[in-house]
């Protein structure tokens, strides 16, 4: 996958934007353009569109002249609407972004399960992979953990094992990173065979690690034990209660985890 353009959600309510950290530091190593985007409205602050134009405007064209100090090209976008996360959505696809790069806001589990939040909105409908940045700092270990289901006969995760295979050794390569894969499953009778696994991925056996239980549980304890600075993982866009248990696969490592986040739809 080519990263050409990184789209950056900049957050209207603080002045911590990790993501633009984040995004400025892989426009440094790979090239590819900034848009930075900010959707305001009552709720974020502003009273009316013409006070976020006056106080949000200046600071997205700070970060953005600040990226082309660094010798990135960058551009600015903002709008005003209720609903960010299909606003983001639609500007994602309108500007043809690679990648989007959002901060990560943690949830309690009675938010998440009263209503769906903007991030399941944004993981689910985004025309582009979509990178959740919990904290911005420099990856120490520079661990990558590739969440795949290699059991799954349905065409659809099929696919989606293969771009996630794909992009966790793309990064690997691109950012000097060390790859892990894991698989959750459920029958100890038929537990995946580790050493397919790393041969279709290129990585040593050791990198494989299979465990027994919940999909969200396994990636959230594994992450913790290698220190991984990012998660790779998908969902596919489904309606009612399936796609919803999708989505909260998600959103727990959202809440669970210390790790960035790259979720592949």
């Amino acid at each position: 996958m080519a990263l050409n353009k990184i789209f950056v959600i900049i957050d209207p309510t603080t002045d911590l934007q990790a993501a633009f950290e984040r995004g400025l530091d892989s426009a440094r190593d790979t090239g590819a353009t900034l848009h930075l985007y900010a959707c305001t409205d009552e709720a974020s602050g502003y009273s009316s569109r013409e006070e976020a134009v006056t106080k949000m405007q200046p600071i997205l064209d700070k970060l953005a002249a600040r990226a082309r100090k660094d010798g990135c090209q960058a551009d600015t976008e903002l709008e005003w609407a209720t609903d960010w996360a299909k606003q983001a959505v639609s500007a994602a696809a309108r500007c043809s972004a690679s990648m989007i790069f959002k901060n990560s806001v943690d949830h309690n589990p009675v938010q998440r399960e009263l209503r769906p939040t903007s991030d399941w909105t944004l993981l689910r409908m985004a025309p582009c992979p979509v990178l959740m940045v919990k904290n911005y700092r420099d990856w120490t270990h520079r661990r990558i953990l590739a969440a795949i289901n290699p059991a799954t006969t349905e065409p659809t995760h099929i696919k989606l094992n293969h771009q996630i295979t794909s992009l966790a050794r793309q990064l690997a390569n691109t950012y000097g990173s060390d790859a892990h894969f894991v698989t959750a499953f459920q029958d100890l009778n038929h537990a995946p065979d580790a050493g397919q696994i790393a041969k279709d991925s290129g990585v040593a056996p050791e990198h494989v690690h299979l465990r027994k239980g919940k999909a969200a549980d396994v990636i959230r304890d594994v992450a913790a034990e290698l220190q991984v600075d990012l998660i790779i993982a998908g969902t596919v866009a489904r309606d009612g209660i399936k796609g919803r248990v999708v989505g909260n696969t998600c959103e727990r490592l959202l809440d669970q985890t210390h790790s960035d986040l790259l979720v592949l739809n």
